[in-house]
């Protein structure tokens, strides 16, 4: 395409907000991280804490660093002894016998800590042998999943039909606001599905694991905006700025949409270190995690 200097790259449609150009779409693939293996002590340091929502009990799997993606069995799996806010220290496995770590080496979190977990219910009206295998299927996921006897405990509530799987959602902190939905999916792709949906989770519980440290330097709050005149002398535009009271209250923003309104989220960091946030949009109609921004 020749150059048009008057064009402006536009995009139009149902699509429009869609990633294109330089904009990064967020990868499926589990993040790697660094680390610093002490030879002497046999501790492994981290460059991932609490704020990272790396906490006491995760473990993470060692790889020959011979690219992003491991394949195969780790060479070792070493457990969160102790965690702060920017960085962990993990500790070896208790058999002695594996000592072979590299010079280079890339690491990747294996499981949870305790507590991070898919609460799943099996509808007790189809106890059957199927079901049975289907609980099998999902022992064998990489993270860590706990079968509740109750759906009032469980986050997803799993009824099998022949050799399909409903899903219905129970979480609390969806239902609570009336968010009633099920997925249909079958048996072979029901563990995929959990493993999308154990990512959606844990992203979204994620500050439940923070440190006080860090959480208690940070304010969130949340207004309706209008238009105000500027603080400044110096700039006779208006500006956007808050109207209204603070919408955040009790770790929630509950709110109805005024149409035609805009909204803003005012963050203050008090605390002595550099934070650069990300926000994400959690959608718990198919546990999509997208709309990624990024302050600096």
């Amino acid at each position: 395409m020749h150059f048009i200097v008057s064009q402006n790259p536009q995009i139009e449609g149902i699509n429009q907000h869609r990633h294109i150009f330089n904009s990064k779409v967020p990868s499926p693939a589990r993040p790697s991280y660094l680390a610093r293996y002490d030879s002497d002590s046999g501790l492994v340091l981290l460059n991932a804490g609490t704020a990272h929502g790396v906490t006491i009990g995760a473990e993470f799997a060692f790889y020959p660093a011979h690219g992003s993606h491991p394949f195969g069995k780790p060479l070792v799996t070493f457990t969160v002894n102790n965690s702060a806010s920017f960085f962990s220290i993990l500790r070896p496995p208790i058999d002695p016998s594996c000592k072979s770590i590299p010079t280079v080496f890339t690491v990747f979190q294996e499981k949870p800590s305790p507590g991070s977990t898919i609460h799943l219910y099996l509808s007790a009206a189809h106890n059957s042998a199927s079901l049975m295998l289907v609980r099998d299927d999902i022992r064998r996921l990489p993270h860590s999943i706990e079968f509740v006897d109750s759906p009032d405990d469980a986050y997803l509530e799993l009824t099998l039909r022949e050799n399909q799987v409903v899903v219905s959602v129970r979480d609390r902190k969806a239902t609570v606001y009336g968010f009633d939905h099920k997925f249909l999916t079958t048996r072979n792709n029901l563990t995929s599905f959990l493993e999308k949906a154990g990512c959606f989770y844990r992203e979204r519980d994620r500050h439940t694991n923070i440190d006080s440290e860090v959480a208690k330097n940070v304010t969130l709050e949340f207004y309706k905006l209008g238009v105000t005149r500027s603080k400044f002398e110096d700039i006779p535009e208006c500006q956007l700025g808050a109207s209204g009271p603070n919408l955040y209250s009790a770790d929630t923003i509950d709110f109805i949409v005024e149409e035609g309104s805009v909204y803003g989220v005012k963050l203050t960091n008090l605390s002595s270190h550099d934070l650069y946030p990300t926000l994400f949009y959690l959608d718990n109609v198919d546990f999509t995690i997208g709309n990624v921004y990024h302050f600096h």
